[in-house]
């Protein structure tokens, strides 16, 4: 039997990710981290929060902010933002979409997702030297701030403050990101670990723990994550 179209796509970057979906979650809820949602048309769309109904173009809604959408099928895009971002970033990502959405030639998956990729190139060649050790690193829970201060020559406290001013987040929320981009990668391959194996690997207590986390950052299942999407559907084949 041919198995089900995916229903979204998602792309995880290193304090976000995007999602393009066919509807939105049309039950009341609440998640970590923020959301900023458009339609890719630039039509209206309606949804409650803030105590009522409203309709908008695109909306950014702030972490753990009640909200509901209502069931209006449609092409949308959906970023949502750690909520361990610096507000600054976090300002300036809200100014950049803003923008983005109001271009002329409208706006699509590909589009924003290689914009995204290249907000990655942080300016300050020793934020990108700690970044490139991270993800070369086998372990990231043995990683240390003093221990990345010390590779790129400089003090723990300003290599802290240099990190978050860059890349948008704390270097311990950015950990965790890359420790979930493991995970997703991971589950995408042709022969997956164990889901519990594969927490256990990434610094999860168990697989309860790694699934609660990402239920609680992103508003999603894994099951929704993993076996309806197709960034991981397109990553399996693109893999064997």
């Amino acid at each position: 039997m041919e198995s089900a179209r995916p229903t979204h796509s998602i792309y995880l970057f290193d304090s976000c990710a995007l999602l393009q979906s066919a509807t939105l979650h049309s039950a009341a809820h609440a998640h970590l981290a923020h959301q900023w949602t458009c339609r890719t048309d630039g039509e209206p769309f309606s949804l409650w929060c803030n105590g009522q109904w409203q309709q908008v173009q695109q909306i950014f809604i702030p972490s753990l902010t009640p909200h509901q959408f209502a069931d209006e099928p449609a092409a949308y895009l959906t970023l949502l933002i750690d909520a361990g971002s610096t507000p600054a970033f976090v300002e300036a990502l809200q100014l950049w979409l803003q923008n983005i959405v109001t271009a002329p030639h409208g706006i699509d998956l590909v589009r924003l997702s290689q914009a995204l990729q290249a907000r990655q190139h942080y300016p300050d060649p020793r934020v990108r030297a700690a970044c490139t050790l991270i993800q070369q690193s086998a372990d990231l829970s043995q990683l240390s701030a003093q221990w990345l201060a010390q590779q790129v020559a400089l003090s723990p406290g300003r290599f802290l403050h240099l990190f978050s001013q860059q890349t948008g987040l704390p270097l311990r929320k950015y950990l965790r990101w890359q420790k979930l981009l493991r995970v997703f990668r991971a589950l995408a391959a042709p022969q997956p670990p164990a889901f519990t194996e594969l927490a256990l690997q990434a610094g999860f207590y168990d697989a309860a723990h790694l699934a609660n986390e990402i239920r609680q950052s992103f508003g999603l299942a894994l099951s929704d994550i993993v076996h309806n999407s197709q960034f991981f559907q397109d990553d399996l084949r693109h893999n064997r």
